[in-house]
């Protein structure tokens, strides 16, 4: 691999002034709301605009970055489908909690939520947990592997190293000031990525010579499908949809999305917060296709075969070797802003299904408030330390996605919708629908022929399993299914389920 390191002293240190900014903003706002409970919960105070910027930070994440500029490369208008994906998914998220009155029920962690659905089960409480803190590990694996793409490429530090700094670059703001620390880097970094990829983006196209000549470059180079409609005729209608939906399913089974909902002022705010990142994630979904196209013809132009090899290296591609060192340094923190807000969204949001569910089920007994925030940041530091490890067996960014995610969240996104949905959903149809996706996932990812079986018909694993989850679910449902305790039962057994009366 090549690298330009003619500008690496500057990049390196605007990489260092920003995370000494972003550990600055998360002590300064968290000040007084960083301990006991509210380490991981912020106070359950967020404005409107808190909940927009860091849910909007959040989903414009490693995926709808490197993964979206890299598909652009690839598949042109196809980058543009992991935005959709996700934005289909967050406006049906905010639907689904406007229509249980999600806000209202005073949940801290999804697997309250899901016991609540489910007549109070603590058996779907802790299975529910279990996996979503699995679930948790695997996209902080993926943000920091995305983080760490950029500072390899930039310094030419070996991987492991770079991973290791990313890590250590938004872990210790999310150590010392907690949720609400989280809340307001992502509400920065929302900000300071958009402003990176509009400009970038309005740059790149003369950079290439213009909308014209990225047309003719994809054509003479054999990929005129990457410009039809999400880039269909390239990758095909199963592989398109297939991505579609390995994005979109997720939204209902990742926990960093439904803790935006539970830590927000009011219903009014969430909904509203939660629509309008999803409405910003559509529009911005062009952007990272735009410059992957870019990319693509500047690359293909300067005979730069390291990039056309690779096109995980389109995003630092650009920002190292394209721009100037100003507009470099900027595209790079857009990046950086991109992958590390959803990582320290991810880690919080791990670290409080361990406090408030798994620790309980341990131990027996709820975390005194007192202890609370220190044990807190004893998680913090082994939550890191696990999506490290995962992170290491991590190679491209969609792969990952696809592949590792879309096969192990169907299950989950099923549970949540199907016990929030469906008035006779019993305990045993939670249990069958989470197990029943995990089994799929686990034989895709270890089952050689099949997982060659259902990439050959269904393009990736997202799909099927959602099916098989659903089957499972509704199945076990008739068999096992009654009446639902009255809301406010369930209400109460998950209040009890703490340890102490709901306040």
């Amino acid at each position: 691999m090549e690298s330009n390191t003619e500008h690496m002293a500057i990049f390196l240190g605007g990489f260092l002034i920003y995370i000494v900014a972003m550990i600055w903003i998360g002590i300064h706002f968290s000040r007084g709301k960083s301990s006991g409970k509210d380490y991981i919960t912020g106070g359950n105070s967020l404005s409107f605009m808190l909940i927009f910027g860091t849910m909007g930070a959040t989903l414009i994440g490693t995926g709808s970055s490197i993964g979206a500029t890299a598909n652009g490369f690839k598949f042109g208008w196809g980058g543009a489908a992991y935005g959709l994906g996700a934005a289909i998914g967050v406006f049906c998220l905010a639907w689904l909690a406007w229509h249980t009155k999600l806000r209202q029920k005073n949940f801290v962690t999804m697997a309250e939520e899901a016991q609540f659905h489910y007549n109070g089960s603590m058996a779907v409480k802790y299975l529910m947990a279990i996996m979503i803190y699995v679930v948790e590990i695997i996209w902080l694996g993926n943000h920091i592997n995305g983080g760490a793409t950029y500072l390899s490429f930039v310094s030419g530090i070996d991987l492991f190293w770079a991973k290791v700094l990313t890590v250590l670059g938004f872990g210790i703001y999310v150590i010392i000031g907690g949720y609400l620390a989280v809340v307001w880097t992502d509400t920065i970094q929302l900000i300071l990525l958009l402003l990176g990829f509009i400009v970038i983006t309005v740059i790149a196209i003369p950079m290439a010579g213009g909308w014209e000549a990225m047309e003719t470059a994809i054509i003479e180079g054999g990929h005129a499908g990457n410009l039809s409609f999400y880039g269909v005729d390239t990758m095909g209608m199963m592989a398109l949809v297939s991505l579609i939906f390995s994005i979109f399913i997720p939204c209902f089974g990742t926990p960093t999305y439904r803790i935006r909902v539970y830590t927000a002022k009011d219903s009014k705010s969430a909904i509203k917060g939660l629509s309008l990142s999803g409405a910003m994630l559509f529009g911005f979904s062009f952007l990272p296709a735009i410059i992957g196209m870019a990319a693509y013809t500047v690359a293909v132009h300067s005979g730069a075969d390291y990039v056309v090899n690779n096109p995980d290296f389109a995003f630092t591609y650009i920002a190292t070797v394209l721009l100037g060192p100003v507009l470099g340094l900027l595209f790079l923190i857009a990046g950086l802003s991109a992958t590390m807000s959803s990582a320290s969204s991810d880690a919080i949001a791990g670290v409080g299904v361990l406090v408030q569910d798994i620790y309980p089920m341990i131990t027996g007994k709820e975390l005194s408030s007192k202890a609370a925030g220190y044990v807190s940041r004893l998680l913090t530091i082994m939550t890191l330390v696990l999506a490290f490890i995962a992170c290491l067996f991590a190679k491209d960014v969609m792969s990952y996605i696809t592949n590792v995610i879309g096969s192990i969240i169907p299950g989950v996104s099923v549970a949540m919708v199907f016990g929030a949905l469906y008035k006779k959903a019993s305990w045993q149809s939670g249990v069958a629908a989470i197990v029943s996706g995990l089994l799929f996932g686990v034989s895709f990812l270890a089952i050689d022929s099949f997982n060659a079986y259902i990439k050959e018909v269904f393009s990736g694993p997202a799909i099927p399993a959602t099916i098989v989850a659903v089957v499972c679910a509704l199945v076990v449902a008739l068999v096992t299914g009654k009446e639902k305790l009255s809301e406010q039962e369930r209400l109460n057994i998950v209040y009890a389920s703490r340890g102490k009366t709901h306040e």
